[in-house]
């Protein structure tokens, strides 16, 4: 199985004048999961849309949020994470 450098994570991104904290919190939970396809079944919403949230163009719904978050928190409490 190659390596996680090795594979090729489709994250957008929000353009620097549109990074909000939704929008990174989605992007970092989405690099973490391997994929916004990963992210948007995880989060139970449409992709669309979900890339939508993590390009800054709308904000997503507080539970989105607080889903990605949680997969944030989860992800630094796993063994050996660095904090």
């Amino acid at each position: 199985m190659p390596g996680f450098a090795a594979r090729r994570v489709d994250c957008p991104t929000a353009p620097p004048s549109r990074k909000t904290t939704y929008a990174k919190a989605l992007h970092r939970a989405c690099i973490v999961l391997g994929g916004a396809p990963e992210l948007a079944i995880r989060l139970n919403v449409p992709e669309p849309a979900l890339v939508s949230w993590m390009e800054g163009r709308d904000d997503p719904p507080e539970e989105v949020f607080l889903a990605a978050v949680e997969i944030l928190l989860l992800h630094l409490e796993a063994p050996g994470k660095a904090n």
